[in-house]
């Protein structure tokens, strides 16, 4: 089984940071995902809706003009 990766942070040097199973599955208490704790701990299904939920409160917030699809609409990058 491989682990998802729900949020990918970027910049020009590369991966800056990411929120994956090492978060939503996690056992301990501290947090220092990209999700800023918003996923810990929840396992996979419920931080994907939580994950649904911030990038539609994103899009709410900044507006369609700011949003690229890519990969067939699989991937979401916000700037």
């Amino acid at each position: 089984m491989s682990m998802a990766t729900l949020i990918e942070t970027r910049n020009s040097n590369g991966l800056v940071g990411r929120c994956d199973a090492k978060c939503y599955d996690a056992k301990h208490p501290d947090c220092d995902c990209v999700c800023r704790g918003h996923n810990h701990g929840v396992g996979l299904s419920k931080a994907q809706q939580n994950t649904c939920d911030m990038t539609k409160a994103l899009l709410k917030k900044y507006g369609k003009e700011n949003v690229i699809l890519s990969d067939k609409g699989k991937q979401l990058q916000l700037f």
